[in-house]
């Protein structure tokens, strides 16, 4: 888990700095229609900031709490035989 955390943390950041340094135009808007492009830069920044935090904090603590509590969770045993098969089946 931890060799995938590092091989996946920098194209994952990289991707969204680009994308995040991509809208700060908008964010920075002026002239006409400036005020519906700073609220779409600012939110979708925002979302951006947001979206990469949880990806790179919550999903891995969230990926190794499940597989603790999976794995002190007992196995089931064997699984009950259902129905003969019809002849001819």
């Amino acid at each position: 888990m931890l060799d995938g955390a590092r091989l996946r943390l920098r194209p994952v950041m990289m991707t969204s700095f680009a994308f995040i340094l991509g809208c700060v135009p908008l964010w920075t808007a002026s002239g006409a229609g400036s005020v519906a492009r700073q609220i779409m830069g600012t939110t979708v920044i925002g979302g951006m900031l947001l979206a990469s935090s949880v990806d790179i904090l919550l999903v891995p603590a969230l990926f190794t709490l499940v597989e603790k509590w999976a794995g002190s969770v007992p196995a089931p045993g064997p699984l009950p035989a259902g129905p003969a098969p019809a002849p001819g089946d």
